[in-house]
């Protein structure tokens, strides 16, 4: 688990990165408005995206990890034959519903104006349909060598769609096009041959651990209906953040207009409560929120998940207990300073990563309030993961399908409340708050349901982080004030001192009080940390 999360989190760490230099650019170039372009992207791109966390990050991968391990410790060959029958339906499935999203596509491009919104993003989005086949495959292939132990593909694959897109908007797209739309429509062409090249990277290596594609149905029919029975629970399990942002992503492109303009599809009842940009403030926010969720939530997540599936195959619950919460321990104590740097230092990383090119000041600030609230809800984003895979792991998906669903109905509900208040930043608040309740139910039901977590430690830890955040807290707004300037310089500076010194007071005070999970993590102490326990 140690070394899984070590290369996961580092190769999410390089991902991340990657990824705000390619929306750094991004930004530059289109704004956050663009003439209403840089909105359809942002929604076009959201389905797209779902996909490839519902495959990675979600269902698919865990419901296909506890099969794959348990067959290929039997019987290698059949556990080849598993991953090919389930390449071949992904592919059949998906293939099936980009085709009715096609039509559908199609339908906004017949009976809309060139120049509304539905056209614009029902043709970005039916260019953008085959990426799902092609990063939905590529997940199953990385599920599969991660079982295996093979962690460095996994880590390559992210970083190549971002390495693409930037190659594609410094190179490709200023050659192609001076129009925005233009050069949107060339952008998406490049995510496309992104899709390929992640898919085709697995081959290699999967060749090389004796992979061959061989279709025997009725060889591995149950293992293969046992992977695809909970397909469909499990989406509102593991995807419920991202489609609480999907949800926030199509209101704010639903909602927003000029101002004091009606809404004219509900009427001419109300007045749009959102400005332009809304759905573009939502995607280049959320990029900021993701360095700290991929780094400590899904990179603990996907390294715990085989260890897990393990212990519950061999029915030793307490050491499936014991694991849990040590997962639980570390996430708590990395994700809750991380969310309060990042409401702390809002302004200054927005100020200093997108404020550039089509990026106006006000872009800025619309982006650094939704950043904020993201910062607020960092906890809960990273522990959902890991929860949710222990109660896969002991084969109930019925509880996270429907506290899913539960967190998709809350979100929505504040969403379409909260907009006429807070505007933009109330779908953030929304999303946050929902996840919030989510965590917490999941951590009480499993709880009563599967076996008693080590509340007292992870309670203990708890209360060492918020103590250690606040000397941190007080580290960082001191260090501000010594550099009050609004450059980009300023920001840098701000940012890497305020970094340095609260992430030094921060474990200082941490180990003082006597945590030991930084130790755990870097040292690999879970066995010694089992004896003491």
């Amino acid at each position: 688990m140690l070394r899984g999360t070590l290369i996961l989190g580092f190769g999410s760490l390089c991902s991340r990165m990657l990824g705000l230099l390619r929306d750094m650019l991004t930004a530059a170039t289109f704004g956050m408005s663009a003439g209403g372009i840089m909105d359809a992207f942002a929604t076009a791109f959201r389905l797209p995206d779902i996909a490839r966390r519902f495959f990675s990050d979600g269902s698919l991968s865990a419901s296909f990890v506890p099969v794959f391990a348990q067959v290929w410790a039997a019987d290698r060959q059949k556990a080849w034959t598993i991953l090919s029958v389930t390449l071949f339906w992904c592919f059949l499935y998906l293939t099936a519903g980009v085709l009715i999203g096609e039509l559908l596509c199609w339908i906004g491009i017949r009976y809309f104006d060139t120049d509304s919104r539905v056209f614009i993003t029902a043709h970005l989005l039916s260019l953008l349909l085959p990426y799902l086949i092609l990063i939905s495959m590529a997940a199953v292939c990385s599920a599969a060598l991660q079982t295996l132990g093979h962690f460095t593909v996994s880590t390559l694959v992210p970083p190549i769609l971002n390495i693409i897109w930037l190659f594609g908007l410094s190179v490709i797209v200023p050659r192609c096009s001076d129009d925005p739309e233009g050069q949107c429509y060339v952008l998406t062409i490049c995510i496309l041959a992104a899709g390929v090249v992640q898919f085709l990277l697995h081959l290699p290596v999967m060749r090389s651990c004796g992979f061959r594609f061989r279709l025997h149905f009725s060889f591995v029919s149950g293992e293969v209906k046992k992977i695809f029975s909970g397909f469909v629970p499990q989406f509102f399990g593991l995807m419920s953040v991202q489609l609480n942002l999907l949800t926030a992503t199509a209101i704010a492109w639903a909602f927003s207009g000029g101002v004091h303009q009606p809404v004219y599809w509900l009427g001419n009842m109300i007045s749009y409560p959102l400005r332009p940009g809304a759905a573009s403030a939502i995607y280049y926010s959320e990029r900021m929120y993701e360095f700290q969720h991929g780094i400590i939530g899904i990179a603990i997540a996907s390294a715990i998940y085989p260890l897990l599936s393990h212990h519950a195959a061999e029915k030793n619950y307490a050491a499936l207990n014991d694991d849990l919460t040590l997962g639980l321990r570390i996430q708590t104590m990395l994700s809750i300073p991380a969310g309060f740097a990042l409401m702390l230092l809002s302004d200054s990383l927005t100020h200093l990563l997108f404020q550039r090119g089509a990026f106006s000041v006000m872009d800025t600030a619309r982006t650094a309030d939704m950043v904020f609230w993201f910062g607020a809800g960092i906890w809960a984003f990273c522990a959902l993961p890991i929860l949710i895979r222990a109660f896969y792991i002991l084969g109930d998906i019925r509880t996270p399908c429907r506290t899913g669903f539960g967190s998709l109905v809350l979100n929505a509900a504040l969403g379409l409340v909260l907009i006429y208040q807070f505007q933009e930043c109330g779908l953030i608040m929304a999303v946050s708050i929902s996840a919030a309740i989510h965590c917490l139910t999941l951590l009480t039901v499993f709880t009563l349901k599967h076996g008693h977590l080590d509340f007292t430690g992870l309670t203990l830890c708890i209360c060492r982080t918020c103590f250690a955040c606040s000397a941190m807290c007080i580290t960082i707004r001191s260090v501000m004030a010594v550099i009050p300037g609004h450059g980009s310089l300023d920001d840098l500076l701000r940012i890497f001192s305020c970094g340095i010194a609260g992430t030094f007071v921060f474990f200082v005070v941490y180990r003082g009080l006597g945590g030991r999970e930084l130790g755990i993590l870097f040292r690999g102490g879970i066995k010694k940390w089992r004896k003491k326990s």
